[in-house]
């Protein structure tokens, strides 16, 4: 069935420009799910005025990132480049069709037939009347769907959406001499006295090799399939049925793929531990006595770091909720007995930003402007309501507070971990 859609689709356009589509799908529904979750996960702070022309600039963006070709201003996704990313074995498939491989179905549109000789490049923009007033309609109607309120500022300029999803979504290409190998994973070592007592003389070998950079990409695929399944075990009547490998199976199966994908996961993650053990134990081979002490400090750092992310970044998410009142028009009542929730959850948010400048690993990387900006909230005394009217200063400051910590989290993690990196790559001594 999905042979002859995709025969029908390419007689209507063109073998090329069909297979160029369906390549390109991925990243294009990427993109767009980025772009609609940025808005999601605003807690009401803006909306949309186009979801089409965001998808389109984060298309831009995420094809620059992956050192894709643009070509007819849209990103030439190679088959290869896909199957090397997408390491998912597990596939929602449409009910009433049955979806063969990527790399069959492009086979065969290949040999199809078509009545459009030569191609035609031009994007839909350009050949549908109108097409900007339905990219609004239709964004309209999807915030709809998903019971997006229509409140907080739109944004209508593409310019001023990508410098708010950079600030919430920090992006940092992580030093290329690694190839890729550290973009998707992290140097985390915990028991790093360990390797420095049973550490010898290690050679390079293969160790940031293809074989270890796609173990990167299969760990996140059995992570993402353990999501998936986990998601179908709780909702069993959300499909009904999915393909594992290439395996139909019924949605109520779920439960009897867990163990088998929980110990696949487990094994990747133990060969990535082995790989990362022989990466620490070859930099340390090639220090001095004075060097191995900093690299060993450095993983040791970063490895608190890690442990402590989740804890920081769980902070965020559970105090924002206790925020959302504020974006909404409520009665007076309303309003107040909210405020009186907030005011009890702001406490345990402060405790955490006191542990995180005073305690935590994070502390002694903070700036003096970060320090003094979270220090001055947490010795803040905000009543945020008062006289039947908020008090606007202290709504804005409690929203920059929230946006400035969750960026230095992430600022400071990316920062060490590449500190870490480019140490490491420094002991090689290569001019």
């Amino acid at each position: 069935m999905e042979f002859h859609a995709d025969a029908v689709a390419t007689y209507v356009t063109n073998p090329g420009e069909q297979a160029s589509a369906l390549l390109r799908m991925e990243l294009s529904s990427k993109a767009f799910n980025s772009s609609f979750m940025f808005y999601a996960e605003s807690n009401n702070q803006f909306l949309p005025e186009n979801l089409f022309e965001n998808q389109t600039l984060l298309l831009k963006v995420f094809s620059e990132r992956n050192n894709y070709f643009f070509e007819n201003d849209l990103p030439k996704v190679d088959l290869e480049v896909i199957n090397r990313y997408n390491r998912s074995k597990i596939q929602i498939e449409d009910q009433w069709s049955f979806h063969p491989e990527m790399d069959k179905r492009i086979e065969m549109i290949l040999k199809n037939k078509t009545k459009n000789n030569p191609e035609n490049n031009d994007p839909a923009k350009n050949i549908i009347r109108g097409y900007t007033e339905i990219c609004r309609t239709l964004t309209s109607k999807y915030l709809t769907s998903y019971d997006i309120k229509n409140i907080g500022e739109t944004l209508t300029d593409n310019d001023r959406f990508l410098q708010l999803y950079n600030e919430k979504y920090p992006y940092r290409l992580i030093s290329s001499e690694f190839n890729g190998y550290y973009e998707h994973h992290n140097p985390v070592l915990e028991d790093i006295d360990a390797q420095v007592s049973d550490a010898e003389i290690t050679e390079k070998q293969d160790v940031f090799g293809d074989k270890n950079v796609c173990l990167v990409y299969e760990k996140a695929g059995s992570e993402s399939d353990l999501l998936t399944l986990n998601h179908l075990i709780a909702h069993p009547k959300t499909v009904k049925t999915f393909t594992y490998n290439g395996r139909l199976y019924q949605s109520k199966d779920a439960g009897l793929l867990l163990p088998k994908i929980k110990s696949e996961y487990e094994n990747l993650k133990k060969q990535l531990m082995e790989n990362d053990i022989r990466i620490f134990r070859y930099y340390y081979s090639l220090a001095d006595h004075y060097e191995k002490g900093i690299l060993a400090g450095k993983y040791r750092k970063f490895a608190l770091l890690d442990q402590e992310f989740d804890l920081f970044q769980n902070s965020i998410n559970n105090f924002i909720p206790h925020l959302q009142f504020i974006m909404v028009t409520l009665p007076l009542e309303e309003i107040r007995k909210y405020r009186a929730v907030l005011l009890r959850n702001e406490k345990p948010f402060k405790d955490i930003l006191k542990r995180f400048i005073e305690e935590s690993s994070y502390q002694s990387l903070l700036k003096v402007e970060d320090h003094q900006l979270l220090n001055d909230f947490i010795n803040s005394e905000y009543i945020y309501f008062n006289n039947d009217r908020y008090i606007q200063k202290e709504i804005d400051s409690v929203f920059h507070v929230v946006n400035e910590y969750q960026a230095i989290i992430h600022r400071i993690y990316i920062d060490f971990k590449e500190e870490l990196l480019q140490y490491q790559k420094k002991l090689e001594k290569i001019p």
